[in-house]
């Protein structure tokens, strides 16, 4: 069952049908990475409001390769800064024997901050497991020691904000900040959270299989190279 959480925001019939689409295992690949792009930048003007007006130099946004060019993109869009700094991982996922899921990160692109790291800004596209924020908040809070850290992405599963904040000590957790828009409790025997996104993200972008999208080079991280 689905819980709608409500941030007294204007757009909520947006976001609805937003979720909606996503959920649809019928969306086409251009749909569906419209509605994240779309989702992604009303992310971006709620955490507009939740941050400093001097945020820019000292935020840091980060996500997973096949979220860096729709929820990503979107994102900065809603949050005013299309060059906010970013850093982009790039991941394989396994599941081991004890049915524990584990992340290794297998390429990085990150760009400078000009000043010490207030704000770090981690958004994905569904939070169930937490395996993937899990490593990539270890890789950046041991460089970067941020002030806030945000957690956010357009569907968490329920168990997700409690699992997070166990993997850490409570000095790093006390910084967490979780914002989403829906919290799904069901999940299949794939561990497939449902509605959640309707099905796993990469082929659903038209991204192709776990190697396959770690062979995409997102357009945003090509235009910022260039």
């Amino acid at each position: 069952m689905r819980k709608l959480l409500s941030y007294k925001y204007e757009h909520s019939e947006l976001i609805n049908s937003l979720l909606n689409t996503i959920a649809d295992k019928d969306t086409s690949v251009d749909e569906y990475r419209s509605s994240f792009y779309s989702i992604g930048k009303e992310l971006g003007m709620i955490i507009k409001n939740l941050l400093p007006h001097t945020y820019n130099e000292s935020t840091l946004l980060a996500c997973a390769s096949e979220d860096a060019d729709w929820l990503a993109s979107g994102f900065m869009r809603g949050l005013g800064d299309p060059m906010l700094p970013l850093a982009v991982f790039w991941g394989v996922r396994e599941r081991l024997s004890n049915g524990v899921d584990v992340t290794s990160i297998v390429r990085t692109y990150k760009e400078e901050l000009q000043s010490k790291c207030e704000n770090l800004i981690i958004i994905k596209s569904i939070i169930s497991s937490s395996c993937v924020v899990k490593t990539q908040l270890m890789r950046l809070i041991s460089e970067f020691a941020p002030k806030y850290i945000y957690i956010i992405a357009p569907v968490m599963y329920k168990d997700a904000e409690f699992n997070l904040c166990m993997d850490f000590p409570n000095e790093i957790s006390s910084k967490f900040r979780f914002v989403t828009f829906a919290i799904d409790d069901v999940i299949n025997e794939n561990k497939e959270i449902i509605p959640g996104i309707g099905g796993m993200v990469y082929p659903r972008l038209g991204l192709g299989s776990e190697s396959e999208k770690n062979s995409y080079i997102p357009e945003i991280v090509k235009e910022r190279m260039a």
